[in-house]
């Protein structure tokens, strides 16, 4: 059982003492979008990825990336008498290269400054990266308009003696400008790519830099159009693609959350991601101090997978805890991410919750003239008396629900005959989380059952699902009249709100960091949650240059209040991928790396 979803700031150790949370969802096995949220530090150490193919780039910027060193090949390459808006091709590497999922032997060259070991296109106007749309099975040093009929020259060469096939574009000029270009791309048989800039016109923010698998669906973006600003390519600098063999990291920890019911018996749970190339075991700690140490070796994860580990049951005390994971790979070529700390607080008032709050798909079943059809939610409760305050079902639309109530366990099945709660006639909220408060007191019960009714001959609404792994299997479908079966497809969404202390204002004993930022459970947005704050707090959102792109208030409350941010300002300004600082009311500067 989670409480409000998933567990507080969660960090990585090491130079950069970066902080990593995430979203996710589950495909053929759980598919990671990343939200990387970094303290306030030098760009010491910095390296971006992997993708979902393990790629990952370094820069000669950064401590411990590649160095500058400028391949000239004027006099021992080809030269291509490309034109404008020209694509030739194919051209031996010399060697076999692996490259994403497949191997490749040649490569197309593009004026455009982009390379393809597939496409004939010649495609001028860049894109983000990655794309559907062509040019694929992409190389891109400088996708920029450029014009080799007005000046220049584009030289290729395979190095066989350093198994090395690279293309040189130089001086060429920016189409319709007086800015030329000299660059390089560096393909290496161990199929490491290195991009390499001689000489660019400063402040050149119009193009993209990255590379993009066969489809289009996974690559790397190291810059586009402006962003990240750090990223702007620049005279002497090197830019490196590389995989790892052997890396695995402690991904995400889903329990316990933020805030843990007392008394409660909680099993870890983990996300374990091998983001290596070759398979792994190894074994993975978790500590929740204090008291609290279980270990597991995880056996054969494949490569460029993750999956979810269960730990043996920890109790919570009203206190509050740290938490550490950590992995132990013999041989990891990148242990800045083998450890991840997080925090949880035992608290009296909590949600029970078994979705990770975004739908994967809904849930419906047409209305029947003559049954009462529903959906139904076991929630397993740790104290003998406690009080409900809300009932929340994530709905589709603003149908009726015909209606909703919360009642005991009768061997394994809802009692509906005898509710603790009922409320008729409910109406979804265009805000799809529909919430119903109560104060109802409850004794003697540690099982509940809350279930939702559509009308009969309904056509809505439906009932968001959560199908992301771990599955919980405590959602039933089916009728009073007809019974009731077990529904083990995803979790339904919904949840009971209740405190185990009744009449007594709880006070909270500790107080927890100011700023914390987690991905919205919608995924892929951002949320700024604050515990312990009181009053009105002013912050503000700036991007690289310092800029303010958006300012905000936040109301806040003894427990919790937050603010989400989905990417856009009040005036439709799209802020794309790239790095941005968090101030909230003269507190630390936090950065962010939003990932779109």
């Amino acid at each position: 059982m989670s409480i409000n979803n998933l567990a507080g700031i969660v960090g990585h150790s090491g130079r950069c003492a970066t902080a990593f949370r995430f979203a996710f969802r589950n495909s053929a096995s759980l598919v990671l979008r990343l939200l990387f949220a970094l303290t306030f530090l030098p760009r010491a150490g910095f390296a971006q990825g992997p993708d979902k193919a393990g790629y990952r780039w370094i820069d000669s910027d950064t401590v411990g990336g590649p160095a500058f060193n400028w391949i000239d090949i004027t006099s021992t390459g080809n030269l291509l008498p490309l034109g404008d808006d020209d694509n030739q091709g194919p051209f031996w590497l010399g060697f076999s290269l692996p490259f994403y999922a497949t191997t490749r032997e040649s490569v197309f060259v593009c004026s455009n400054g982009w390379v393809s070991f597939n496409s004939t296109s010649h495609q001028f106007h860049h894109y983000p990266i990655p794309a559907s749309r062509e040019p694929n099975n992409l190389l891109a040093p400088l996708w920029v308009d450029l014009d080799p009929s007005q000046g220049g020259a584009i030289y290729y060469f395979a190095d066989t003696l350093s198994d090395k096939f690279v293309v040189s574009w130089i001086g060429v000029p920016i189409h319709n400008t007086n800015d030329s270009c000299t660059f390089q791309v560096v393909i290496e048989n161990s199929g490491d790519i290195l991009f390499q800039y001689l000489k660019v016109p400063t402040g050149l923010d119009s193009c993209s830099v990255g590379i993009e698998n066969e489809s289009g669906t996974i690559g790397l973006e190291y810059f586009f159009d402006g962003s990240p600003l750090e990223n702007r390519p620049h005279d002497s600098l090197a830019v490196r693609f590389y995989r790892l063999k052997y890396d695995v990291s402690p991904l995400a920890l889903i329990k316990p959350a933020i805030s843990s019911l007392v008394g409660d018996s909680i099993k870890p749970l983990i996300i374990i991601g091998n983001l290596g190339t070759q398979p792994a075991t190894f074994p993975i700690t978790v500590q929740i101090n204090p008291g609290y140490e279980e270990g597991i070796t995880l056996a054969g994860l494949n490569p460029l997978q993750d999956t979810v580990l269960q730990f043996p049951t920890w109790v919570p005390q009203e206190d509050s805890y740290s938490i550490k994971i950590f992995t132990g790979l013999v041989g990891d070529q990148f242990p800045d991410n083998d450890t991840i700390y997080g925090y949880t607080i035992g608290s009296y008032e909590g949600e029970l919750s078994y979705d990770d709050g975004a739908p994967d798909t809904w849930f419906f079943k047409l209305g029947s003239p003559n049954y009462d059809w529903g959906g139904a939610v076991k929630f397993s409760l740790p104290y003998d008396q406690f009080q409900l305050l809300e009932v929340s079902i994530f709905l589709s639309d603003t149908q009726y629900l015909a209606k909703v109530c919360v009642c005991p366990d009768s061997n394994g099945l809802p009692q509906i005959s005898n509710p603790y709660f009922q409320a008729d006639s409910v109406r979804g909220a265009s805000s799809n989380w529909r919430v119903l408060k109560t104060k109802t007191v409850i004794s003697g019960e540690r099982d509940l059952w809350l279930v939702a009714f559509w009308p009969r001959r309904a056509t809505g609404p439906k009932i968001g699902e959560d199908r992301s792994l771990p599955i919980d299997r405590r959602s039933l479908f089916g009728s009073p009249q007809v019974g009731w079966v077990a529904y083990s497809d995803g979790d339904l969404m919904m949840r009971l709100r209740i405190t185990g202390k009744i009449g007594i204002k709880e006070m909270q004993s500790v107080t927890p960091p100011i700023v914390q930022i987690q991905p919205n459970v919608c995924r892929g947005w951002l949320v700024i949650k604050v515990l312990g704050g009181k009053g009105e707090l002013a912050g503000k959102i700036r991007d690289v240059t310092g800029r303010v792109i958006r300012q905000f208030r936040l109301k806040g409350c003894p427990l919790k209040t937050q603010w989400v941010w989905d990417g856009c300002d009040d005036w439709g300004e799209l802020v794309r991928t790239g790095a941005y600082f968090i101030e909230l009311d003269g507190s630390k500067p936090v950065k962010v790396l939003l990932i779109r």
